[in-house]
């Protein structure tokens, strides 16, 4: 009888060995990769279902090979009694499988959903700090420009004076007199230190570095680019109707991207699911004009006054701010900005941006507040 079996009790006690022997492979392997990325979410998960699967291997083949062992040596009783807790322990074994997989299978969802909001949260990062960077050059742009103006307005004063009276009394001394020659080389320099201070002052004016000629309707659809899924994943409909032909101007593309963005970004909180937001660029004589209209929750009167007031928000946690970097960008451009709303009817916010960028007056500089 003993001999019949051997062949299914070499077989059955080999493949437990080569189970067990396979089982701890892997938990070590698993356990090497897990010490090289301790946070790995994907070596944590195949970390605990080896340390089951092991646990699994190990009891089974010793239940197989003790109830072998026990019933060829006649101790049948003895196998009997201890058969439910070997099936116990291979049940919990089985369900301590499928609850570490059923786990972690929703874990990883979470852990993509956690990922695409950590590298979303690093794109807005950068955006916000290239923003600043941008914000704070201009800013020290038209400061250093102002106090060059200033200083030259105050050397211009003195400057034309001293050329005026050098040139009153040339006409009114006599053409012999010795001191003609010195009241000459006076006004001389004096007229030459008055076009050195009008060159100063167009160079000061004159900030077009800082822009480029671009695309209106490029900014627009690399917007879009950025900010579909958004609003994809919140069921609202996107429709954008460009102007036929390029809107070409003097603008800054990184700046004026990070404005309409805020803008859409509140058109997509404002606007419920099912809703639609509409992004429009016309041309307008000689202006581009861009337009953001959604069929949101819209704003009373009060409110539209308000919106551009630092620090004024109907936003819990929200800085009061966003809309007045947002201004302060389109007035960079010589352009203006108006917002339209109405409750339960939306919000329609037109930016008008000159094609040929003209030179900004002093009455015009609106600092931050």
């Amino acid at each position: 009888m003993i001999w019949s079996l051997t062949p299914s009790l070499l077989v059955d006690m080999v493949g437990s060995a080569l189970a067990i022997i396979l089982a701890v492979l892997c938990l070590g392997k698993v356990r090497q990769l897990l010490r090289q990325e301790p946070e790995n979410a994907l070596w944590i998960f195949l970390f605990w279902l080896s340390t089951a699967l092991a646990v699994f291997a190990i009891s089974r083949s010793v239940g197989h090979i003790a109830q072998h062992l026990l019933i060829l040596t006649g101790y049948r009783h003895i196998w009997l009694a201890l058969s439910p807790f070997s099936g116990a322990i291979n049940t919990f074994t089985f369900i301590l499988i499928a609850s570490v997989t059923v786990f972690f299978h929703h874990f990883q969802r979470i852990y993509h959903r956690m990922s695409a909001n950590h590298a979303e949260l690093a794109t807005v990062s950068r955006d916000i700090l290239n923003l600043n960077r941008d914000l704070e050059t201009m800013v020290m742009e038209r400061t250093m420009a102002e106090m060059a103006l200033g200083v030259a307005d105050g050397i211009r004063n003195p400057i034309c004076v001293i050329g005026g009276f050098s040139r009153l009394l040339l006409r009114r001394l006599s053409p012999d007199d010795p001191t003609r020659e010195w009241l000459h080389t006076i006004a001389a320099e004096t007229k030459r230190m008055e076009e050195m201070v009008a060159k100063f002052e167009s160079l000061a004016q004159k900030r077009e570095y800082f822009f480029s000629q671009d695309d209106l309707n490029q900014v627009v659809q690399a917007t879009v680019e950025t900010l579909g899924p958004e609003i994809a994943a919140k069921k609202i409909a996107l429709r954008t109707d460009l102007w036929p032909e390029p809107l070409i101007g003097k603008i800054n593309s990184h700046l004026l991207r990070v404005a309409l963005s805020h803008i859409v970004r509140n058109a997509i909180e404002a606007t419920p699911p099912g809703g639609t937001i509409t992004l429009m660029t016309r041309r307008e004589g000689e202006l581009s004009r861009l337009l953001v209209q959604d069929t949101g929750r819209g704003m009373p009167p009060d409110v539209v006054e308000q919106i551009f007031t630092p620090f004024y928000t109907t936003k819990i946690g929200g800085s009061g701010l966003g809309l007045v970097f947002v201004r302060q960008i389109v007035e960079e451009h010589r352009g203006t900005i108006t917002v339209q709303s109405q409750v339960s009817k939306g919000t329609t916010v037109s930016i008008d941006l000159p094609q040929r960028f003209s030179p900004r007056q002093d009455s015009d500089f609106r600092p931050f507040s």
